[in-house]
């Protein structure tokens, strides 16, 4: 109840921390590398800057805060809970990659917590969806498809710093961005079959699209199936990288892409990511076709996923649900080898992606989620 700690009203105050062994307060530590972590972690009492009212606010609506450090690169943070992908979101990025555009070197997507985004608001959909049914969710979708393209082809750099977890649409956003800086403890996937959905932001068609382009790589002449498979066993199961460094392995991180072991840099090196890429003279990816497996992969794949519903081994939904995601990582009902685009897929994302939401077993899953927080299993 006496002395300088009592009067300062403990151990941290804004001027530093008390040193038991020199008997005053101490200034944390400047070393050099402590200026890669603008947002360091606080200490109570010392009245640290908090990440979401720091620097130059250039928009903000209820769930995106957009912003810049320096004047050079603009951050995009959502601030939804647990950065789920609504209407808002949507526009909000939008807004961050149009100002970007303006008059800056790029943009970073990063939020001061452990979620990057653990996927779409459905519930933030529901009133659509009760008044005008699966044909009201079908705008919606495009339009976030759609805002995953304007980061893709955006004319400045767009970098997702990823942290903890990237699930369901968190994941499309990132894999749409031009890089990825991620922190070791990074968990990422396509989780959407567990609502009885399947991805349908863009995910399936980015596993469509890196099979082409890693079979073109590999051998003119190799089989993009081979490439493929991977890619629909994650979606399809569900399956979700405990690292970052799985998650490269899974094909969520390409090889130019960053790991970061320590979080609190994970902002100074996608900046400095934006800021090298815009004086390298980053230009966007060229919109291309690209080739498909076609319905000779779909019929090898749900031939495979039949015999494990006949065995008991998947649910009659289950395989329903890995027909669809077949459908659209193989094109469609076209020749094997045909050319497609994006926005092709894109298409079939959302019939498919409709079409689940009337389906009674879908419901299920989706309600069970939303007012257990669990999964159902039908």
């Amino acid at each position: 109840t006496e002395g300088p700690v009592a009067e300062a009203g403990g151990v941290h105050t804004a001027q530093g921390s008390w040193s038991a062994l020199e008997a005053k307060f101490k200034p944390r530590s400047e070393l050099p590398v402590y200026s890669r972590q603008a947002f360091r972690e606080s200490l109570f009492g010392t009245g640290a800057a908090d990440p979401l009212k720091s620097g130059t606010e250039l928009f903000k609506n209820d769930e995106v805060r957009v912003w810049t450090q320096d004047g050079q690169v603009v951050i995009a943070s959502i601030t939804a809970k647990l950065h789920l992908i609504s209407p808002a979101v949507t526009e909000g990025l939008l807004k961050a990659v149009e100002i970007a555009e303006s008059a800056y070197q790029g943009l970073v997507i990063w939020s001061p917590d452990d979620v990057f985004s653990a996927g779409a608001n459905l519930e933030s959909l529901m009133p659509v969806f009760m008044k005008l049914g699966s044909k009201g969710i079908a705008p919606e979708e495009k339009k976030l498809q759609d805002m995953m393209l304007r980061l893709r082809y955006a004319q400045v750099p767009v970098v997702a710093a990823m942290r903890g977890l990237a699930l369901g649409g968190g994941a499309e956003l990132a894999v749409h961005c031009a890089r990825r800086v991620a922190h070791v403890e990074s968990y990422v996937g396509l989780v959407e079959v567990g609502v009885g959905l399947i991805p349908g932001g863009g995910g399936l068609t980015y596993i469509a699209r890196r099979a082409a382009e890693m079979a073109a790589a590999g051998n003119a002449g190799a089989d993009i199936l081979t490439f493929l498979k991977d890619g629909f066993l994650t979606a399809a199961t569900a399956k979700v990288a405990t690292s970052a460094h799985e998650a490269r392995k899974n094909g969520f991180l390409l090889d130019s892409d960053i790991i970061v072991p320590n979080k609190d840099e994970l902002l100074f090196v996608a900046t400095a990511t934006v800021k090298g890429m815009a004086e390298a003279g980053y230009r966007p990816p060229h919109k291309a076709l690209f080739p498909v497996a076609g319905r000779s992969g779909i019929a090898t794949i749900k031939g495979q996923v039949a015999n494990m519903r006949d065995g008991g081994f998947v649910s009659a939904h289950d395989y329903h649900l890995a027909a669809a995601i077949a459908d659209v990582v193989c094109g469609g009902e076209v020749e094997a080898g045909s050319l497609v685009t994006e926005d092709y897929l894109m298409a079939l994302e959302r019939k498919h992606f409709c079409s689940l939401l009337d389906n009674p077993k879908t419901q299920e899953r989706i309600m069970g989620m939303l007012q257990t927080g669990k999964p159902v299993r039908n």
